[in-house]
This record gives C-alpha cells, structure tokens and sequence, in this order.
C-alpha cells in the first residue's frame, strides 16, 4: 500500500488534476462533512468503500479530499478534528466479517486527512446493512452473483478444473491423449504412473473421482468432439494481422491440450518470419519472431491460468511488430503487471497445474513468466509487456530484433557466462535508451530500489556499465564497445561518458595544463566514488607518474619529476 510519503507526493498532482483521476483499484478520495445530518450517511459511504476494497486486494481510502476540482486548496477541505478511534470502531461494527482498518493521520497545508488502510479481506464482506461491494477499477460494484463466484474463485476456494461434468464418461477421453500423460510422467520425477492403466492413471492424478471426469481430464485428454460439446471456451484462435481491424489467416484450434499445443506449432512454423545474423567461422544464428519454447509456455499460461467461468476463446495473433496472447480473466492474488516477474505464483486451476507439473511437462506449477522474459531478451527482442483488466490478462511479445545484441547474448552464452534475467533486462533496455538510474531499473525489475541499485553496481563491475554521478544520483550507460556492438547510436563527444582508461588519460591532461588535481576534482569528472579515486591514484603513483602533496583537506597531486 501507499506509504505516507506517497500520498503525501500523489496529493502534490491535485495542483492541476482531478482528485478522481489519481485513484485506482486501490486508492479512493472522499469528502467529509463533519456539520450536520450527513455524517450518518457519509460513514455509512465509508463502510460501504471499505467492504468493496476488502473483497478485492485492499487498499487506502483518503478522508478529505473532494472530487473534480483543479486545485490543492479547492480539492483539500480536512477533516477537522475527526477521531480516528471512532471511525475505526464504527468500520469494524458496521461490516460482517468484521474489517479492523488502520487509519495514518495526514497533515497538509490545507488541512488534516484520514488515511485508512483496508486489508485484503476473505470475501465476501458486507455491511451490517447487508450492502455488498467489489472494487473493480475505480469503481465500487454490488457485489451479485457472478461477481461473487469470481472472488471466490481468485481466493483459492473454489478449482474450477477439479469440478466433475456429470455429461461426460470416460468413453468421452482419448486414449492416445491419456497414452501423452503416461509418456511424460516416464521422462518426470513421477515414473511409476508409467506402469498404470489408463483409469488407474487418470485417477491418481486426481482427473477422475469415483468414476467421474473432471473438466482439467477433458481440458487433457478429451476427445475433439468432446471438447466442442462440452467446454466450446476451451478454444485458442490463431490469426495473422494483415491490418489493425483485418487479417489474412485465422484458424480456430480445439482440442486436447498437448493436441492444441501440436497445431500451434505447426502454425507458428508456417507463419513467422526468421532473422539469420552472421558469426564468426561463417557460422549463421537464426532469430525467429518468437521461439518455441516462449510461445509454448506463454500459451500454457493462458490455459491454466485462464477463467473457465468466462464463455471466450483465448487468442493468439501476430501482427507485423508484435506477437499478442490474450487469455479470458485478470490477475489474481495479488499480482498485477507490475509485480509479474516477482510475484509469487497464484493458480486460479490448481488441479490443472498440478497435473502438468506432476507429470513433468511443467518445471513449476506457477510456469515461467521469468523465463519468459529471459528467452525473449535472449533473441535480441525487446521487453514483454503484460497488460491486465478484471477480465482480460494480454501479453504483448515485441518481435523485431536488436542483431547485436542477440549475438552477444550468444557468444557470452558459449564463453560460459550466462547472464541473469536482471542482467538482460537492463542491458537490452540500454539498447534504446540513453542512461538509467536506479529508479528506472527499480520499476524495470520490478524490484525494490535496493536491489536495483545493486544490479547496476554489479554489470559496472564487470565492465558492462559506466557511472556518472555519485551516490543515489549515479546514472548508468553501455560502456562504449558495448554500445557499438549492440547497434547504439554514437554518442557525441561530450555525451560519451569516460570509462577507466579515458578517466586516467584526462586526468593526466588536467595535471599537465594545471599542476594540480584533488580527490574532489576527480570525482566530479569521473562519476567514480571517493574510493575509487584513491585507487586510481594509487596506481598512476606506483607507475611514477604522480606525487601526492599536502594532506587533510589541502591534499592534492602534482605530476612526477621524471613525468615533467
């Protein structure tokens, strides 16, 4: 949630912008009027509020603040002396299950705020009025039916994949589909299912109960026929983008799983386009639009982690510069396309997820968005990018290619030196970018600031990176051969930044037109640490080409006798 600080920072936007534009499904503004009759009322709003937020991922509701005005001292009109105490006790009375909040006190110049953070909550949650509400985007919805089901699906209790359909027989499965399954648990850690029968099978990976099939068993194993009959969502349509609004191929795939996943690849043979770049020894390294082995876990995540309740199709479609699946349902958990990369993994279908790692064909039940990631950038290809509404989760894969790049990531690859996921983001980003500071990696990496900082620290050490600047204003570049190979354009002059040798070299010229140098002056030309400097000199004096003088704050370096 949003520290004190934040909101203090976000409240600073209020100077030009709306107070409702700055919310989110997580942050709310409300007015209060602490006169008259409306208090009742207006609590009851607050209620309401935290009951929405509690039964979608939490979140903070400011107390003071008005919509639709354009400036701080109309926006911000206080609290007054409101007792946080009360209001705490009044929250906690007034919903079933209780929701205790905590409410941070703010003091701007306009006025004093409320900030009450709601938890996330184990849905659903009402008022004591019986008034039920989910957020969704800005918005605070009844919470009917349908939406009720959707909250208790994104909080684990209820696996849609694990519920029997009573229409379907084992006649209804495909036995060179369960024959897969078997194949694959003979190559996983889960060999001994290798030896059962195709029942036994199926209901030691908990497909079948008692005789009856399970929608992840026909998600599986099901016949075609069975698939169109009785799960017609469970289908991927793969189409090519002639145009924004047409296009010139399309195929709607049904089927089994490991089926679907067959049909895919053909597809995608059939239809990308491959970038073949030279090596040394008259070697070739092919680039694809996209690799097997990223569309195949991207598609994997759409299926496990798709919305079965949802009566839509996955899609899978190229367009000229890109590659989009978009799979029916959004993020839950917790995750959102900020925190993907980070996040731990949350299953909407756990049986489903399950089966898949159980039998090998998964190295983890969450999937590799990582991975993901890695491989892409690996090819010279530019950041994934997620993008994530209540119903809809879309991954956008770019497919043109930085050839330098890519070739690097190979030829460090055969050297031996694998590069990490922070590694490759970073650096790739620095392909079309000019610098990067901590806070740019930090929102890259998705990382806390700390580790960002670190990662940079680290690609500098071993050469990747040139600083600029000190302390937590260091900014970052491609050193400069990097930056040739990788295809960046040249710098100018006076925008190359120095690297160690160009530092020794300018501050030799420096000692040579003034006579003298400081630590200070070097690191004012450099970006180095007052540590480095020291080293630096330390070894431009064991060469013998200067002295040190003075001490204190009047130390400084002359040029040697024998280097005069």
């Amino acid at each position: 949630m949003l520290t004190i600080s934040q909101l203090s920072k976000l409240l600073e936007r209020l100077d030009g912008e709306p107070a409702d534009s700055l919310e989110s499904d997580t942050l709310e503004f409300k007015s209060w009027n602490p006169h008259g009759p409306a208090r009742k009322s207006q609590l009851r709003e607050i209620r309401e509020e935290v009951v929405a937020l509690a039964n979608s991922q939490g979140g903070v509701i400011v107390l003071g603040v008005t919509d639709r005005k354009h400036t701080r001292g109309e926006a911000i009109h206080g609290v007054e002396q409101l007792d946080t105490a009360s209001v705490r006790r009044d929250i906690y009375d007034g919903t079933e299950p209780h929701i205790l909040v905590e409410i941070d006190e703010l003091y701007e110049p306009e006025g004093r705020l409320l900030a009450i953070r709601v938890p996330r909550g184990l849905p659903p949650h009402t008022t004591t009025e019986g008034v039920a509400k989910i957020r969704i985007g800005k918005d605070s919805k009844p919470l009917t039916g349908s939406a009720l089901v959707q909250v208790l699906v994104t909080r684990g209790h209820h696996d849609p994949t694990s519920e029997v359909l009573s229409a379907v027989s084992l006649a209804d499965l495909d036995s060179s589909q369960i024959a897969r399954i078997r194949q694959f648990s003979a190559q996983g850690a889960r060999h001994e299912l290798a030896a059962l029968g195709d029942r036994q099978l199926l209901e030691a990976l908990g497909l079948v109960r008692d005789g009856q099939v399970t929608l992840a068993a026909v998600l599986l194993t099901g016949k075609t026929s069975t698939i169109r009959r009785h799960v017609p969502r469970h289908e991927l349509i793969f189409s090519r983008q002639n145009s924004p609004v047409t296009y010139d191929f399309r195929q709607d795939l049904h089927g089994p799983l490991f089926l679907l996943l067959d049909e895919l690849q053909q597809m995608l043979t059939a239809n990308l386009k491959i970038e073949t770049i030279s090596l040394e020894g008259f070697r070739q390294l092919e680039l694809p639009d996209i690799s097997w082995w990223v569309a195949r876990e991207a598609v994997l995540n759409a299926v496990v982690h798709r919305d079965y309740f949802l009566n839509q199709s996955i899609h899978f479609t190229i367009y000229e510069s890109r590659i989009e699946i978009e799979s029916p349902g959004g993020l839950i958990g917790g995750i959102t396309v900020n925190n993907i990369i980070r996040h731990p993994p949350v299953r909407r279908n756990p049986l489903l997820a399950d089966v898949l790692q159980a039998v090998g064909f998964v190295n983890r039940a969450g999937l590799g968005v990582d991975r993901i990631y890695q491989e892409s950038l690996a090819l010279g290809k530019d950041l994934p990018r997620y993008e994530s509404d209540e119903s809809h989760v879309k991954l956008l894969l770019p497919t043109s290619t930085r050839p330098g790049f890519a070739r690097f990531v190979h030829d460090m690859r055969n050297q031996g030196n694998e590069l990490s996921l922070e590694d490759l983001i970073i650096l790739r980003s620095l392909t079309t970018r000019t610098s990067i500071d901590r806070w740019t990696a930090k929102d890259l990496l998705q990382s806390a600031e700390g580790d960002a900082a670190d990662s940079l620290a680290s690609l500098r050490e071993r050469g990747f990176l040139m600083a600029h600047g000190r302390g937590r204003g260091t900014s970052y570049r491609l050193a400069r051969s990097y930056a040739e190979s990788f295809g960046q354009q040249a710098l100018s002059t006076d925008e190359v930044w120095v690297d160690r040798e160009s530092v020794r070299l300018r501050t030799l010229q420096i000692l040579s037109e003034r006579g003298r140098i400081t630590n200070s002056e070097v690191r004012r030309i450099s970006g180095y640490s007052r540590a480095q400097v020291l080293r630096l000199m330390r070894s431009l004096r064991s060469e013998g080409l200067i002295e040190t003088k003075g001490s204190g704050k009047g130390a400084h370096y002359v040029l040697a006798d024998t280097s005069r």
